[in-house]
């Protein structure tokens, strides 16, 4: 699931997906195949690999820096 509101450079955007650890850093793989890289200081090692849900400001094509994120139980 991609919501996204804003305009402009502050794009506000959720994001849904599994979240991993990957080659240009922890990154979310969306049920539609999109990967998202998420820029945030710390993310709870727990996380990685389950399903989360982040929210925050899109800073460049597939970049996202994250101000909330959370475990997601939507699967659809």
């Amino acid at each position: 699931m991609i919501s996204m509101y804003g305009n402009g450079s502050n794009r506000r955007i959720r994001v849904s997906g599994v979240l991993h650890d990957g080659g240009r850093g922890l990154n979310i793989l969306t049920d539609a195949g999109d990967i998202w890289v998420i820029d945030r200081e710390h993310v709870d090692p727990d996380l990685v690999g389950q399903r989360v849900t982040v929210e925050g400001v899109q800073t460049g094509y597939d970049r996202l820096n994250v101000e909330w994120i959370g475990e997601s139980h939507f699967s659809g």
